[in-house]
């Protein structure tokens, strides 16, 4: 399983089914024309990716233009293995233009994290049973530089907190879970929950999991040994994560993608626009604080229709892990589409 909450300057994301080299794959995508790059993605022989943009890997001239997404794009339409991943980064010649922690699992039992630079990389295998996490540095870069360091301490007491409750990581740690956490305003060097709290007029919205550049939260479900190769799955919550909630995407539908996070994305769309809604202030620069009272009631429709979504996902997802049905995905996807729109009217 992979999580990947993203942050990016412009706010729209969609997802979509391409052919590549060899396989076709689903990705979250920054625009319906950018095809030559992927953020987050499975292809349909079990081969996932998604990345976060370390800072203390780059040289400082690099900035922001890097080749991660065109990277991650190449690997899912050749790639099966994370070695045959590997080999790829291998084969790009330097300068690579990367700076990233590039998380990738397959359909065999891999699963790891290659922090990749222009010049070198450092790969970091998840321990049998268990998990590994990264935000926007390296464990293997410049000690002292990088971002989301408070971001990773969250992440740190949660993960751990999570798995010590006694249970498998397999049963821990599940889409709803960290669909939860993409939204949850927990900073535990700040002392906790900021929602928990009789907390009222603004939040401060900085250092939390969820910023006001978080554009999404992709939770990915990989194949076990075993399983058919195009058995994986996407939930993705298009748009900024305290207003927007997970739909499945099955790689083997191909691009019978539900409505609102396809094409146009809808949902990512309306996800801007409560955003801003919740962040006006009557000063300039007050774009990072948000009306507790709204966001509270938008955050209580976002989780109602969550758990509805989630609920009757998992449960179609179990019957297609055995036997993929096309005319049941476009069931689905329809019912998707249509409470959307319910969605839409209980946050308006």
């Amino acid at each position: 399983m992979i999580w990947k909450q993203r942050d990016a300057n412009a706010p729209f994301n969609t997802v979509a089914h391409m052919q590549g080299e060899k396989y076709a794959y689903t990705a979250l995508l920054p625009s319906q024309k950018a095809t030559s790059r992927a953020y987050a993605g499975i292809n349909e022989v079990g081969f996932a990716i998604a990345n976060n943009l370390s800072y203390n890997l780059r040289p400082d001239s690099l900035g922001f233009d890097t080749n991660n997404g065109e990277m991650m794009a190449a690997a899912l339409g050749c790639c099966r293995t994370v070695d045959e991943f590997i080999a790829l980064l291998e084969s790009k010649p330097a300068p690579r233009r990367v700076s990233a922690n590039f998380t990738v699992i397959d359909a065999f039992g891999g699963a790891a994290y290659v922090e990749a630079s222009d010049t070198s990389y450092v790969r970091y295998d998840v321990p049998a049973g268990g998990y590994l996490f990264r935000t926007n540095y390296s464990l293997s870069g410049d000690e002292g530089r990088g971002k989301g360091f408070a971001r990773y301490a969250t992440m740190e007491e949660l993960m751990a907190r999570r798995a010590g409750k006694g249970l498998r990581v397999r049963r821990s740690f599940t889409p709803g879970f960290f669909m939860r956490l993409g939204r949850s305003f927990i900073n535990v060097l700040a002392g906790g929950n900021a929602l928990c709290c009789k907390h009222k007029g603004y939040l401060f919205e900085h250092d939390f999991i969820p910023r006001q550049s978080t554009t999404s939260s992709i939770v990915i479900e990989g194949v076990a040994p075993g399983e058919r190769a195009d058995a994986g799955v996407m939930w993705c919550a298009v748009g900024n994560t305290p207003c927007s909630y997970a739909i499945p995407v099955w790689v083997a539908a191909g691009k019978d993608i539900a409505a609102p996070v396809s094409g146009d994305a809808p949902a990512s769309r309306f996800a801007t626009e409560v955003q801003k809604s919740l962040s006006t202030m009557a000063w300039p620069g007050s774009s990072k604080y948000l009306e507790v009272k709204p966001l509270r009631r938008v955050l209580k429709a976002v989780r109602k229709a969550e758990r509805r979504e989630l609920k009757l996902g998992r449960r179609l997802e179990k019957r297609l892990r055995v036997a993929f049905d096309a005319a049941a995905v476009a069931e689905y996807n329809a019912g998707a589409a249509v409470r959307f729109e319910e969605f839409k009217n209980s946050v308006l």
